[in-house]
């Protein structure tokens, strides 16, 4: 009798287990819904407990760098990592682990935590590091329709480094591919791999020139237009054949930049575990590429447009190039009637050779607004007779002479 008791009992608490095992975890006071937070993170260690803890390291860094900016994130890192990160897990209020995989020895696991965001603010506030006023409330923003509208039409470069990169020419392409296939799905607009390899000798002869100073795929994303630029990266296994299966592991990171300055907006790291194919080894490690990749693209995407959500908050940036207009007094026209519109926030020359310039124009309004701002304003200027525009892409705009 009571080994029945004792054995309905296990089975019980079996069953709960297996109800709950992938139910939120509430490990402390969850704090009200102005303040709570929550992040993705992704841990690899030996042990299961050790590759939490990694991931609640990378959720929390996440959480801090939306509250300090990414630049402050990286000057500090060496303080908040052991202050803040070294025990991320006492930030924790409510986690959830979202996947387990097995990679080789090493187990990787996939959380999404919640933290609450006044304390992590407060333990920021201790270390001396300057917190900006106030977060914008977006939603409540007059603005808000605009920004969002501008973040959706936002272009992306998908490339890799070639002179530095770990993966090979191979499957960097294929990463490049999977990236923009996600993006096309999601209707983002993006530079096409064709389009690249048209141009990228002639950006890799000025990476040269300048030594390196700017990287290669900033200069090409630069080149095309793109708003956002992201450098894929990353290792590829073979582990061997057993029984007819081929077996092969992947980490692909992902690291998105605005391509204007070349800030760096967010990184992620896929990992695809250890995985087999009857196929072949070739299938295998591709497979696993897809799987790290699939798994890094839409995080780095999305921390890729909030925080360009936040650039935007004193204006919407928009590249706009001038074509066919020679010499600085007929470009001033140009440059006063941006200067002029409406929603006008500032302008930043970004170069100008013979018979081009090129600006970044912060502006608090739709980009057809702006055109037809410029174009009222300069329709009647002398010298200004067939200028129209040649090019709408994104938030891209390029001015010329029609022929």
């Amino acid at each position: 009798m009571l080994r029945r008791v004792l054995a309905a009992t296990l089975c019980i608490a079996a069953a709960w287990l297996l109800v709950t095992g992938c139910a939120p975890r509430v490990v402390k006071e969850r704090p009200g819904p102005e303040s709570l937070v929550t992040e993705n993170g992704v841990g690899k260690e030996r042990r299961f407990d050790d590759a939490l803890d990694t991931a609640f390291r990378d959720a929390l860094r996440k959480v801090v760098t939306g509250i300090i900016g990414p630049d402050s994130e990286r000057a500090n890192a060496q303080r908040l990592g052991t202050y803040l990160y070294d025990i991320a897990e006492s930030f924790v209020v409510t986690y959830q682990v979202t996947d387990k995989v097995r990679s080789g020895r090493d187990t990787i696991v996939y959380v999404r935590a919640g933290f609450d965001r006044d304390r992590v603010r407060e333990a920021i506030a201790t270390l001396g590091i300057e917190i900006p006023a106030g977060e914008p409330d977006y939603a409540a923003s007059p603005h808000a329709p605009l920004i969002l509208e501008a973040i959706d039409n936002l272009t992306y470069l998908v490339y890799f480094e070639e002179d530095s990169m770990r993966i090979s020419d191979e499957y960097a392409r294929l990463c490049v591919n999977r990236v923009n296939n996600h993006l096309a799905n999601q209707g983002y607009e993006y530079i096409d791999l064709d389009r690249i390899n048209e141009v990228r000798e002639e950006y890799f002869t000025l990476y040269r020139e300048t030594q390196g100073e700017v990287s290669v795929v900033q200069l090409i994303a630069q080149g095309l237009n793109a708003d956002v630029y992201i450098v894929v990266d990353g290792v590829v296994e073979y582990e061997g054949e057993k029984g007819g299966v081929h077996f092969a592991s992947a980490s692909i990171d992902l690291k998105a930049f605005e391509s204007a300055t070349g800030r760096g907006l967010g990184a992620e790291t896929g990992y695809s575990g250890r995985l087999g194919l009857t196929s072949g080894r070739d299938a295998a490690m591709r497979k696993c590429v897809e799987t790290a990749v699939q798994n890094a693209t839409a995080p780095v995407i999305e921390l890729a447009r909030s925080y360009m959500l936040k650039a935007f908050e004193e204006g919407i940036r928009y590249e706009v190039v001038v074509q066919g207009v020679g010499g600085y007094d007929m470009l001033r026209p140009f440059t006063d009637a941006l200067r002029s519109a409406q929603g006008f926030r500032s302008l930043r020359e970004m170069g100008a050779s013979e018979g081009q310039a090129r600006y970044y124009v912060y502006y608090m309004g739709r980009k057809s607004e702006l055109i037809d701002e410029v174009m009222s304003s300069v329709s009647s200027e002398p010298g200004y007779r067939g200028f129209a525009v040649l090019v709408s892409r994104g938030n891209t705009v390029v001015f010329g002479f029609e022929e």
